[in-house]
């Protein structure tokens, strides 16, 4: 890549931060009760991003994390219950979310839960939560559980993480629903209902839009008939895929055959559902009409999409992979015209292109025979990232594949000096090159890099080999020494 488009690529890198990494996890509490015994479960979803990944030790194929977990409920300024435990995630080829749920029996009163989480792969980065809890279950009339959101409900036969009732479940991350979900599902479960009704009664649900007001701000209204019981399960699930995105609030009635309110409850939730936004948004917009997004076909539209793959989260890159594979061009230019106009309104389109220039650069230096060039480890990394301060590229060791290190000297992405990459090429095909460890934050990262890059050295690995995280020094094996010490 020549110097100028090096150059111009420090340049637009300016514009294209990215928020800082740091550990996060979805905390979900819900308050049940069985017979006269309330319980509270706590549902952790861990943000795979936002934690240290390590090579396991048995197969360095696989990655793991461990979090450290401390769990404090207080009422009254005394301590009820005061756990620790260690999370780890299944073993893993690639970075995946993963879930955790304690239970905890509790009595009636005002609680303060406060729980914290230590990534110990980087014990540094911690996660606090905070949140007043209040049990209150009435012994003289009907009463319901928490309002539970989920993502996706199954038999028992299904891989879902947990169980509730006849149905596997997993609980919605956040309270958020993103583009890929269409329907909002809650759970809750209703106990006493004869102590309050002697026949059919009703519960009423609906969805307040919490960004309007009036009349306009209600929707989604719906009744289900229930004869009265001792314990009813309640999964209820509508569409809200016309919604666009904002904070909701979901009411919970429960009501006599009048119509009379008996009890009620409500919980909130949000929905990022960027699409119908655009519809709405940019319908009728004069600057969006004339952008420059017109111009490219369906081709040049994939192609823009692709190209941001590296400067987008999680979240916007699923979105991504959905816009392309629809054929309809309208969303693929909203959302480029909403990507680039966030940077830029006046000069939208020279940013724009010269971010292309780079990128294209960049699938040429980069290409191979699977995709493009900036869908290539080093070649992501590289508009992830920005140009390294150095590169040293090795080819020459016996034993060990073609490698190559990148050192970065800051990364205000992640607020650390000294970073490195180290890409490696073991099926020796052209620009096959992918990422084997980083000292970056959020990145893979394997202590037994070393042993993996030189598994050809069969006669040099260490007798504890499961254990061991280094090989013994040796003739022209130089990987570790530039790495820690260039």
């Amino acid at each position: 890549m020549n110097n100028s488009k090096c150059i111009l690529f420090c340049i637009v890198f300016t514009f294209l931060s990215l928020n800082l990494f740091s550990l996060e996890v979805s905390v979900s509490t819900s308050i049940y009760k069985n017979n006269s015994n309330p319980y509270i479960e706590i549902y952790n979803r861990i943000n795979a991003e936002s934690v240290q990944w390590i090579s396991q030790k048995v197969d360095s194929s696989l990655i793991i994390s461990n979090l450290e977990y401390l769990v404090l409920i207080s009422k009254d300024d005394q301590i009820v219950v005061a756990e620790k435990y260690n999370i780890q995630s299944p073993s893993l080829e690639e970075q995946v979310d993963y879930w955790d749920m304690k239970r905890f029996a509790i009595e009636d009163g005002l609680y303060n839960l406060k729980l914290q989480f230590i990534d110990l792969n980087n014990p540094l980065d911690t996660f606090n939560f905070d949140k007043e809890i209040e049990v209150n279950f009435s012994k003289t009339k009907v009463s319901n559980s928490s309002l539970l959101f989920l993502t996706e409900v199954g038999t028992l036969e299904t891989s879902l993480p947990f169980q509730k009732a006849s149905f596997k479940f997993e609980p919605l991350a956040y309270n958020l629903l993103d583009h890929n979900i269409e329907t909002l599902i809650f759970y809750t479960e209703i106990y006493d209902a004869e102590l309050s009704f002697d026949d059919t009664y009703f519960i009423k649900y609906f969805v307040e839009n919490l960004d309007k007001s009036g009349f306009e701000a209600y929707s989604k209204t719906g009744y289900k008939k229930i004869e009265p019981k001792a314990f009813e399960p309640l999964l209820i699930e509508f569409d809200v895929s016309e919604l666009k995105s904002g904070n909701y609030k979901l009411h919970f009635e429960i009501n006599k055959k009048d119509r009379s309110l008996v009890s009620s409850d409500f919980a909130h939730f949000a929905i990022y559902n960027p699409v119908e936004d655009y519809r709405q948004n940019f319908k009728g917009d004069k600057a969006f009409e004339t952008s420059f997004v017109h111009m490219l076909d369906g081709d040049e539209l994939n192609y823009g999409l692709k190209a941001i793959f590296p400067r987008v989260g999680n979240l916007r890159s699923d979105l991504i992979n959905q816009i392309i594979r629809n054929e309809d061009l309208l969303p693929k230019r909203y959302f480029l015209y909403n990507f680039w106009s966030s940077f830029s309104t006046d000069n939208m389109k020279k940013i724009y292109e010269q971010y292309m220039t780079v990128a294209k650069a960049v699938d040429i230096t980069y290409a191979n025979n699977v995709g493009h060039g900036f869908e290539t480890h080093r070649g992501y990394y590289f508009l992830k990232y920005g140009k390294p301060d150095d590169v040293i590229f090795v080819e020459d060791e016996p034993t060990a594949p073609p490698y190559e290190i990148w050192i970065y000297n800051y990364l205000a992405e992640t607020q650390q000096t000294n970073v490195r990459f180290l890409f490696y090429n073991p099926s020796l095909v052209t620009n096959d090159f992918i990422l084997l460890h980083s000292t970056c934050r959020g990145e893979r990262n394997n202590p037994r890099w070393e042993l993996e890059l030189y598994s050809d050295a069969y006669q040099d690995q260490p007798n504890n080999f499961i254990d061991s995280r280094n090989m013994p020094d040796g003739f022209n094996r130089n990987a570790r020494k530039i790495f820690d010490d260039y």
